[in-house]
């Protein structure tokens, strides 16, 4: 099976045919979560292992990685062996419907599949790891309300659309906006995702705006910069 090799400043991530690649929704959420005094930190989805992989970077908590595909399991697997915090992360094949941890979380973090249409990849693990229909937004809420911490905090990227659908299911099952970061591809774009932070107690809602490029493509904008500087090799 063909692999590729996505090489950050701390770690690498290697990504076979059958897994999602590296891609940018992952990267951001991954560097824009800040804060990060959490003991525990739980990755849905985790995929190629990335986010769990970026927030053992900057913090120092136990991290536990699911996903329902045993292919990116493997590979997560060895993405996190070949990092220096092999000792902190933990990867286990599940749905999220079907895991149930033994402890709450501090922070919990997914980029979740959230295509919808029909025309599903050729590639039955790629379909899965893109389709919404194997977790809803609904899965996560229900979730978070028996595994978030107090005083934690729940973070997910979706498009537009989905992401206005989770603030909605998240208000009306007691949990508050904390923070929302508006992302758009370029300053002139309108605005294409949407990195929602939610937690059981009320707070100032902090909500913000980037671009990811100028004009041109790979031209990117100071605030993007500023977010994944840490991270990205040529930045």
């Amino acid at each position: 099976m063909r692999k590729d090799i996505f090489k950050f400043k701390e770690f690498s991530i290697e990504h076979t045919s059958g897994v999602m690649k590296v891609g940018t929704d992952s990267v951001l959420i991954g560097a824009w979560l800040n804060n990060l005094n959490a003991k525990t930190i739980l990755d849905i989805g985790t995929g190629t292992g990335l986010i769990a992989l970026m927030l053992a970077q900057k913090s120092n908590a136990e991290i536990v990685a699911i996903d329902i595909l045993e292919q990116a399991c493997k590979n997560a697997t060895e993405n996190v062996n070949n990092s220096k915090w092999k000792e902190r992360i933990k990867i286990i094949q599940t749905s999220l419907q079907e895991y149930e941890p033994e402890s709450k979380f501090d922070v919990i973090v997914s980029n979740p599949p959230f295509y919808t249409a029909d025309t599903h990849s050729p590639d039955q693990n790629r379909a899965i790891a893109r389709h919404i229909l194997k977790m809803q937004p609904e899965d996560i809420i229900t979730f978070c309300q028996k595994y978030l911490s107090k005083k934690g905090n729940c973070a997910v990227i979706y498009p537009v659309i989905i992401a206005e659908y989770f603030m909605i299911i998240a208000l009306q099952n007691g949990f508050y906006i904390n923070s929302i970061l508006n992302i758009k591809s370029n300053y002139k774009s309108e605005i294409i995702r949407k990195i929602i932070q939610i937690g059981k107690y009320k707070t100032v809602l902090q909500n913000h705006t980037i671009a990811i490029e100028k004009e041109n493509r790979h031209d990117y904008t100071a605030e993007y910069i500023e977010i994944t500087k840490d991270y990205y090799l040529h930045l």
